[in-house]
């Protein structure tokens, strides 16, 4: 089985996964990722400042009440 190895930002909602978006990890993949990581961040947080985004990104994980939204990287297997 070949591997194909991504980034992912993955968002949940109430124990319930709302949205995976996967992303090739190279520079333009990490840097399309982290957008979007930052985008949902800023959708779901109060206030958030730059400084606060480059911690969650750093730790590729931000929680807010009962929303989380995770910045992994990733094998997925292809047959």
């Amino acid at each position: 089985m070949a591997k194909l190895r991504t980034v992912n930002v993955i968002e949940y909602a109430d124990d319930t996964v709302i949205r995976v978006s996967s992303f090739s990890e190279d520079a333009e993949g990490n840097a399309e990722a982290e957008a979007v990581f930052k985008a949902c961040v800023k959708e779901n947080g109060d206030n958030v400042t730059d400084e606060e985004l480059s911690s969650f990104v750093e730790d590729g994980m931000y929680e807010q009440g009962s929303y989380q939204a995770f910045l992994a990287h990733d094998y997925i297997g292809i047959t």
